[in-house]
């Protein structure tokens, strides 16, 4: 079977997981439809956009490494760059997973949204993906965004974090 086919399957029964867990949580109350009917319905619409891209664009196009991609690395492409690359692999690796400890360190200490904005800037400026000018307004967007979608169309309380007393303390002087 071939790589393209492999993902397709692979595609389609995520698809599928995501339309029964869509069927499923349609028989809930409707506070207890909040959360999942959305995240399913933008699952099934990303699930469905990345069928037709995958089977639309050239195999070549679609072949990347997410480690690169990440820690914004070159992608090694010689054959005699594998023993490198494998000699690299697991600071690749222990970035990619600070990165997701950073992450989850500052929303348990700030909170959510403060978390996705400093840590969202964060990325795009230590990465260079944008000047900083625009790494600061696509960071502002995004965690609008966020913050609209979770707490005023859901309706979710969020946590505050663990420095939220603090917060309250220095509010209070």
């Amino acid at each position: 079977m071939s790589r393209r086919a492999q993902e397709n399957v692979v595609v389609l029964l995520l698809l599928a997981f995501f339309i029964a867990a869509l069927v499923i949580s349609l028989g809930y109350s409707p506070r207890a439809r909040l959360v999942p009917v959305p995240v399913c319905g933008l699952a099934i619409l990303l699930l469905l956009f990345q069928l037709v891209w995958q089977n639309l664009v050239s195999a070549d196009a679609l072949n990347v490494d997410i480690f690169d991609a990440l820690t914004a690395r070159a992608p090694s492409s010689k054959p005699d760059a594998d023993k490198q690359a494998e000699d690299g692999e697991w600071r690749r690796i222990v970035i990619a997973l600070g990165f997701v400890g950073l992450l989850v360190a500052l929303i348990l200490l700030i909170g959510p949204i403060p978390a996705i904005f400093i840590f969202t800037c964060g990325y795009f400026l230590l990465s260079r993906h944008f000047s900083p000018a625009k790494a600061v307004a696509y960071t502002l967007v995004f965690t609008v965004a966020v913050y609209v979608v979770f707490v005023q169309v859901l309706q979710l309380q969020l946590y505050h974090g663990y420095l939220e007393p603090v917060a309250e303390f220095l509010r209070r002087l």
